[in-house]
């Protein structure tokens, strides 16, 4: 018997055949390659797993048990293993295309209807006619629009199981399907040829690198994604943005800039020895050169376009002045172009302002190559070539093109004042052990005191260097300095923004962020002993565990007391961001009590920053997993938020959630758009207006309630013994996780011991959902929610919550999918057949069934995601496919591990075989079930 929390076929509606038909095509030209390239055996293979596991799953008779699958799955050779588990994978890679492509034709089928009518729901547009309809002026909406500042931060992390090959392969293929709709059905010949062409080198490529990627291998593909989709992306959701408010409140919409885009990789040094201070220099150099690449191109598409005579149209003075600087810079150009573009003074000063970026290209590739950069015509900052721009902008106007500025010049200024000659603004990370380090090495090197409390005040507000240039430091004390170091030489040559984040991991103290500043200090960044203070670094203390959440408003609040830190504030501005840990916080205390903490941590951090008058921008790193703060649609995340808490945010973009968000250019453009359009909402929104006092008070003391029961629930099984951990290393794969080569990144922290606190958030969350039991995103809810339904008007509380408060719809709705992928039976099969604690399993099997039963009471359902047809659809046509490559898993896991405890020589070669096999199974799994990173 199967679970049936889920229907076990996925039920199609109208709107979803192109879909289904997409996916059938794509299984179908998969099979051929297979046979024709991989012969009979394992096409056979692969349909007959296939077969039974959907017949398992349906029910029908006859069809075999689970134990009879992994036997049969016993009996194949470790090659057949590896073509089946390489078979299933590629095939949950085209299925994500598919449904890529089709969530593309969805919002394109908005498009097509009546605007009046059918806006898509989380659309610039729809958030504009909310708003308008809610009594907004447009004045306020437009304010609301120029203090907006969203910010999407990639990151690189060990689950990230697409390779960057095969994201221009999936990008390809998504044009194809949509091709080949578009196409009549005589005349689909050509493009399903290329289809098929396209499945051929899928097959052909290796679907997980054969070696561990370095940290450079990840910048490229971070790189890929700033070039290709994103740059583009957030242009066409600043132009959505812009055209809601001009058409819902007819009035000119403000010259917003387009989103602003942040980049870990390269520069997150916490628990990643292979980032050194020369990646991140040369990963902020390479996005250099893509942005400044692209403006290059922008201008080749004005010289085409800006052909305004002077004879027709006035010029201004300032234009003409112009170029005697620029003939002295470029006289080459000028003896090319002046001659056939004197009467074109527009298309001659584009043509200057091109060769000049042609020049700053020069110069960071000189500089990337390690070699001298003299190019006495390159821009020395973006915001030169903004003035140059502007002097563009200002003939036109004269010239009375406004239109021609509205739709081409200002979006292509917005985007330089966006961007910069950066391109990423690239965040830096290290540990506060780190800094403590470093300076505890420093003051034994000076016969000193340990510099804390206030030694760390003294030294801010002296003048006197502490470290000279011949004083012996350890390498690792070097490394931290050099970063800074790189800080500077980052911001020296591309402008300040392009880094100037400096974030602190498990910060818990005041001092953790003064011995920052002052380590910055040393290195030029900070001076906070002038009657000016200047800095050039915004200080970030991430707070991670529950116990940092909980104090972090105190330590915000002494840091703000704290005279020497108010002259940081002023500094900057007296802006102030905090960064707050998902992936922590939930390994430490599980779905409800972890959720809860960070949104009580978010309120009272804006107030503490109100009542000191700093503006907040609050940094949410979150996963794409429900046990590390994903797992919900991007709309919907935003507005669970805290009220007045999403105007300025980032937000941490990872794992295999970068691919599905931002995979394909319309995805990309889907996701900005609507997270610009929910974070404008949130400032207009506030839950509890639309409820009595009482009922707001109640639903905050049932959260209050509800965490602290479920945390109980949860350190009783996490802390308070060993045995769930050593279930943990015993049934799931995290060991081949380690060895999976996703990432450059190690799965446990530097020099912890191998037990909860060791392993980082990431692969213990991903550990438990390879064998499908998903624990991170249930454990400890089932009785907390079960305890307060049985009481008095218990359930109907929480069915008032869930319908009122969308930070518990949110909740919910995050549990309620987890639960919905979470497959007790397979897990099951991972513990008995790999000698898990079998009692153990029982206990999680019984907390698994009362959230299961208390979700769907409190969402009235007889199934989960009844509400969301779409995903509950997904699930139920992936599930027989999960179950193959789970018993693939399985078995391939017993195999290696009885080689590696057999008696004697262990066959290296055999070991190998099987490792990589797993890796497949790991990368298909979490292809499958997505939101796992």
């Amino acid at each position: 018997m199967t679970s049936r929390h889920v229907p076990s076929e996925p039920t199609t509606r109208p709107q979803d055949l192109p879909l289904h038909e997409d996916v059938r095509w794509l299984a179908d030209a998969l099979g051929r390659v297979i046979r024709r390239l991989d012969g009979d055996t394992t096409f056979e293979t692969v349909e007959t797993l296939r077969r039974a596991c959907r017949a398992r799953r349906r029910g029908d008779p006859g069809a075999p048990t689970l134990d009879a699958l992994l036997d049969r799955v016993a009996a194949l050779p470790v090659e057949q293993c590896a073509g089946a588990a390489r078979a299933f994978t590629l095939f949950f890679l085209l299925i994500n295309t598919a449904e890529q492509v089709h969530r593309v034709r969805r919002s394109r089928m908005y498009l097509g209807v009546a605007q009046s009518a059918s806006l898509q729901p989380a659309s610039a547009r729809w958030a504009m006619r909310q708003l308008r309809e809610r009594g907004r002026s447009a004045k306020e909406v437009a304010d609301a629009m120029e203090r907006l500042d969203v910010r999407p931060v990639l990151t690189a992390h060990p689950t990230e199981s697409t390779r960057r090959t095969l994201l221009g392969l999936q990008a390809r293929v998504a044009e194809l399907l949509l091709a080949r709709e578009r196409a009549p059905s005589g005349e689909r010949g050509p493009v399903e040829e290329a289809l098929e062409g396209e499945v051929e080198l899928l097959w052909l490529t290796a679907e997980v690198r054969h070696d561990r990627p370095s940290v450079m291998d990840e910048v490229s593909t971070v790189l890929w994604y700033l070039e290709t989709r994103l740059l583009d992306a957030g242009d066409l959701a600043r132009s959505a943005l812009v055209r809601g408010f001009e058409v819902e409140f007819e009035t000119a919409a403000p010259n917003i800039l387009p989103p602003r885009l942040g980049n870990w990789v390269g520069g997150d040094r916490d628990g990643n020895p292979f980032v050194t201070p020369e990646t991140t220099i040369a990963a902020a150099r390479r996005a250099g050169h893509i942005i400044v690449g692209r403006y290059r191109q922008t201008l080749n598409g004005l010289i085409e376009r800006f052909a305004l005579s002077a004879h027709v149209a006035p010029e201004i003075a300032a234009v003409r002045a112009s170029f005697e600087q620029d003939r002295e810079l470029l006289p080459d150009v000028w003896e090319t172009n002046w001659r056939r573009n004197a009467d074109e003074p527009i298309r001659l000063k584009l043509s200057f302002m091109a060769a000049r970026l042609d020049a700053s290209r020069r110069v960071l590739e000189a500089r990337d190559a390690g070699k001298p950069a003299h190019e006495p015509a390159a821009y020395r900052s973006a915001a030169e070539f903004e003035q140059d721009l502007m002097l563009v902008r200002d003939t036109l106007m004269a010239a009375g093109a406004a239109d021609a500025c509205h739709s081409v010049l200002h979006p292509f200024i917005a985007a330089v004042r966006a961007h910069g000659f950066h391109g990423y603004m690239t965040d830096v990370r290290d540990h506060a052990d780190s800094h403590r380090a470093a300076l505890r090495d420093v003051a034994s090197v000076l016969g000193i005191d340990e510099l804390d409390g206030a030694a760390l005040h003294r030294e801010l507000l002296g003048r006197r260097p502490l470290v000279g240039a011949d004083i012996p430091l350890a390498p690792e004390t070097k490394k931290v300095f050099d970063t800074f170091r790189a800080i500077r030489t980052i911001q020296d040559e591309l402008g300040a923004p392009a880094a100037c984040t400096y974030i602190i991991s498990m910060a818990k103290t005041p001092d953790d962020v003064l011995r920052v500043l002052l380590l910055a200090r040393e290195t030029g960044l900070v001076d906070l002993a002038t009657d000016a203070p200047s800095s050039r670094i915004d200080v970030v203390p991430l707070f991670e565990t529950l116990d940092d959440l909980q104090h972090a408003p105190d330590v915000l609040r002494a840091l703000f007391a704290d005279d020497v830190y108010a002259r940081q504030l002023s500094a900057r501005g007296k802006r102030q961001e905090v960064m707050i840990g998902y992936s922590d916080s939930g390994k430490d205390g599980g779905i409800l009590a972890s959720s809860w903490a960070l949104y009580e941590a978010q309120e009272a951090l804006a107030g503490v920053c109100r009542e000191a008058g700093i503006e907040l921008r609050l940094f949410h790193g979150r996963g794409g997993s429900v046990g590390r703060g994903g797992g919900s649609p991007v709309y919907r995340a935003i507005a669970a938020l805290p009220p007045a808490t999403g105007e300025r945010i980032k937000i941490t973009e990872q794992g295999e959630i970068i691919s599905q968000q931002f995979g394909l250019l319309p995805l990309a453009e889907r996701t900005l758009e609507v997270t610009l359009a929910g974070a404008l909402l949130n400032e207009f929104t506030d839950w509890r207006e639309q409820l009595s006092p009482s009922d707001v008070e109640t639903f905050l003391g049932m959260m209050q309630t509800l965490s602290a029961r479920s945390l109980a629930v949860y350190h009783d099984f996490v802390r308070a013994h060993d045995a769930l951990f050593t279930m943990f290393r015993t049934v799931t794969p995290v060991d081949e996780l380690a060895d999976a080569r996703f990432g450059s990144r190690p799965a446990y922290r530097p020099g912890a011991q191998a037990g909860i606190d060791g392993i980082r958030a990431i692969p213990w969350g991903f550990g438990w959902t390879q064998i499908r039991l998903m624990l991170t995103g249930w454990l400890g809810a089932g009785t907390a929610l079960a305890e307060v339904a049985e009481t008095p008007d218990g359930l109907a509380t929480l069915q008032r919550m869930v319908k009122g408060w969308p930070f518990f719809d949110d909740l919910i709705g995050k549990i309620e999918m987890v639960c919905a992928k979470t497959d007790l039976r397979i897990a099951r099969a991972y513990v008995t057949r790999l000698g898990g604690d079998v009692v153990l399993l029982d206990r999680l099997e019984e907390e698994f069934t009362r959230t299961l039963r208390c979700v769907q009471q409190i969402r009235g359902a007889d199934t989960l995601l009844r509400d969301t047809p779409v995903l509950q659809a997904a699930i139920a046509l992936r599930n027989p496919y999960v179950d193959a490559l789970s018993l693939l898993q399985i078995e391939l896991l017993q195999r290696k591990r009885g080689l590696q405890h057999a008696d004697g020589a262990v066959d290296q070669a055999s070991v190998a075989r099987v490792s990589d096999a797993l890796a497949t199974t790991l990368s298909g799994i979490a292809q499958g079930l997505r939101n796992t990173g």
